[in-house]
């Protein structure tokens, strides 16, 4: 059996290190029997992913907001033909590339069409960010250490609640991930063949594969994609494992910065000159320097948050997270654990100390504490403590508990037919799930317990999305609109009828269904376009009922429907009417 890359440090501390060392490569590459990657298991892990992320896909309507407003700014792209500006409505959306709009806008064209505004239409670069990700997690667990580590590192990235949920809706974080992925791959099979052979020339296909991630990641999320890739390279040459310019040598620099410059420079050009600057001083200075100084829409906490929330966005593998990580401290001086480390510790710290957080912001580091849980894993010597079981256990069992009551919770407090017999069939299901895999984790069956975790999760997520979160009838306020007046043919789109004003709800998923036109605005506003047109709609909250009745000023105008529900954004119970002008 081929030698683990973390055992070649090991080897190489011994006298004669540096011998047994290249020794130890030339075996590795010659007796490579276990990392060898699998097709079909590739293919097992793709199919694993998809369905993680098909949990969400099309039982969930528009998400508000951020979901909403990428969907809409990709809508008006699709609508105007102007696939340079990004627009909400008439705002300038100045906050991220162009790179997740253009993939959205393609994949609409190919399955779907703008006017039908089917939202998984819009999901399906996520879903299919996704699964490349997770099968680029099982190729560089297998170069890294093993074929087994590599899969069972795949599938417990997949299992893990952030990722089905960042893979079935349509934003950057998915793709993002998949730059990662593919930039730290390049980097890992540049950094360990540099460790072999420092003289020998390094692979143009994966130093130009590492340079088109990072301008890929750059089109898609500005620097988060270089930032870790940086920071990895970083922490290598801190450490000692590599020389910065015998290493940036390797990298192939110049060619490398010529091809993100290729992706990057004319689409940056571009959207400065139409923007006279202002997508670079919104994007830059209010939204990414702002959010490390302050934070931003409400999404704040203390340094630690990311560590609280990954047991609950990362849930499978708390169970082993405690164990793995006092083992990672025994293997850090091994080249494989060091730039597994150095791709984790510096960015999470960054992400700590940034001043606006959001549980998804860490997704691009899950995948290199799924290689620290897979290693114990796959370790056939190794015995968790006391300790470790004991933390394990209760750090897992609290979101366990926690998903089990949500499904009840929920159905009982947004749903008109409440918590059913199903619900808290559920419920038990996912609570001895979760019994099932702290037991056979105390009894050192790892990989048994990890197996049970993470169908528990497919499990949960699936009961979640799909028989919890769809059936909320009081968080689908606009869908309902939208219903209400396709019935009563008054659907803007559908119907082609003149555009709704909305008062006291914008949420951007309205916009969405109801189309770009939708009136935001205030009670005067509108009464004012009701007056102006028999036939026209307007929706209005009860807070602004008695304002918009006093603006009416004798226009005449009939109630043909009423919602009530909640807008989850902001928690606020709403009691929608639909008016008519005549």
């Amino acid at each position: 059996m081929a030698t683990s890359a973390y055992q070649l440090a090991t080897i190489g501390q011994a006298p004669g290190g540096a011998r047994n060392l290249r020794g130890s490569f030339q075996s590795m590459s010659a007796n490579n029997d276990d990392k060898k990657i699998r097709p079909l298991t590739m293919a097992m892990v793709g199919l694993y992913a998809a369905l993680m992320g098909l949990s969400g896909l099309f039982a969930l309507p528009p998400l508000d907001r951020d979901e909403a407003r990428f969907v809409q700014a990709t809508t008006q792209m699709l609508e105007t033909g102007d696939y340079l500006n990004i627009r909400y409505q008439e705002l300038e959306r100045n906050k991220k590339p162009a790179g997740i709009y253009w993939l959205q806008a393609a994949s609409v064209s190919a399955f779907s069409d703008v006017e039908d505004r089917q939202i998984w239409a819009y999901r399906l670069p996520s879903l299919f960010s996704a699964i490349l990700a997770a099968m680029l997690i099982y190729g560089l667990g297998t170069f890294l250490f093993s074929e087994r580590a590599g899969f069972w590192a795949a599938l417990l990235m997949a299992s893990a609640p952030v990722f089905a949920g960042e893979s079935g809706i349509a934003k950057t974080d998915a793709t993002l991930l998949f730059t990662v992925m593919l930039a730290q791959i390049s980097l890992a099979r540049l950094f360990l063949n540099f460790r072999q052979n420092p003289d020998a020339p390094s692979s143009w296909v994966s130093a130009l594969m590492f340079w088109f991630a990072l301008g890929f990641g750059i089109l898609i999320k500005g620097p988060i994609t270089p930032m870790i890739s940086f920071f990895t390279l970083a922490a290598l040459a801190l450490i000692g494992q590599i020389g910065w310019l015998k290493f940036t040598r390797a990298l192939k620099p110049i060619s490398g910065l010529l091809l993100v410059s290729l992706m990057v420079v004319p689409w940056a050009l571009a959207i400065n000159h139409t923007t006279d600057g202002r997508f670079f001083n919104e994007a830059v200075g209010t939204d990414m320097l702002g959010k490390v100084t302050a934070k931003q829409e409400r999404h704040g906490g203390p340094p630690g948050y990311h560590l609280i929330a990954l047991w609950f966005f990362f849930w499978p593998a708390a169970l082993f997270l405690p164990s793995a990580l006092a083992r990672s401290v025994k293997k850090w001086r091994t080249p494989a654990f060091i730039f597994i480390l150095g791709w984790l510790v510096p960015a999470w710290l960054v992400f700590e100390f940034t001043a606006t957080k959001l549980p998804h912001y860490t997704l691009p580091l899950y995948p290199a504490l799924s290689f620290l849980v897979a290693t114990m894993v796959t370790d056939p010597h190794h015995k968790n403590g006391p300790l470790g079981k004991l933390l394990g256990s209760l750090l897992y069992a609290l979101p366990t508990a926690v998903l089990a009551a949500i499904m009840i919770a929920l159905p009982a407090d947004y749903s008109a037919q409440g918590p059913t017999a199903l619900h808290y069939g559920f419920a038990a299901l996912v609570a001895l799930g979760g019994l099932a895999g702290i037991g056979l984790f105390w009894r050192n069956q790892m990989r048994i317990a990890l197996l049970v975790t993470m169908l528990t999760s497919f499990m949960g997520l699936w009961i979640l999305f799909d028989g919890v979160l769809r059936q909320l009838d009081a968080f689908q306020l606009s869908p309902i609109m939208s219903e209400i007046l396709i019935e009563n043919d008054l659907h803007p789109l559908r119907n082609h009828k003149p555009p709704v004003a909305l008062v006291g709800y914008h949420e951007p998923s309205a916009v969405f269904l109801l189309g770009t036109k939708t009136l935001l605005t205030d009670a005067k506003g509108a009464a004012d376009y009701l007056a102006s047109a028999p036939g026209l709609v307007a929706i209005v909250d009860a807070r602004e009922k008695e304002a918009f009745m006093a603006a009416l000023q004798g226009t005449q105008i009939e109630p043909f429907d009423q919602i009530d529900g909640t807008d989850y954004s902001n928690g606020k119970e709403m009691k929608l009417t639909f008016y008519r002008s005549r």
